[in-house]
């Protein structure tokens, strides 16, 4: 599982992102600052969806009306961003596929095995 989050091009170009979008929110938020709430935040956010909404919605009901805590939000957003990667990966395997020639015959002394036995 490893290997298909974390070294096929796919995965590591859309992680790449989802760390741009992070970052940017993390910078935004702490150097900036704003008369209003930023949306810089939202890029994360739609960049891990659809898996983090049902992550987000688990940590609401398990809370109840006071809502998740800003950790298992940020938790919740890292995990959807490792389950999307892993999909990627499955994705970008599949595209690729195993190439395989065809199945050939042991050829011994020159002479083709299958067909003529083991003279």
């Amino acid at each position: 599982m490893l290997r298909l989050t974390f070294t096929n091009p796919l995965s590591l170009g859309y992680l790449s992102l989802v760390l741009a979008a992070v970052l940017f929110a993390l910078v935004d938020g702490l150097a900036v600052h704003h008369p209003d709430a930023s949306f810089s935040g939202v890029w994360a956010l739609l960049l891990t969806a659809p898996t983090v909404f049902p992550l987000w919605l688990a940590g609401d009901a398990f809370w109840g009306g006071s809502g998740a805590p800003v950790g298992y939000l940020m938790a919740a957003t890292a995990v959807a961003a490792l389950v999307n990667a892993l999909l990627l990966g499955l994705v970008y395997r599949a595209l690729r596929g195993r190439r395989r020639g065809p199945r050939r015959s042991v050829v011994s002394a020159g002479w083709h095995t299958r067909g003529h036995g083991d003279h």
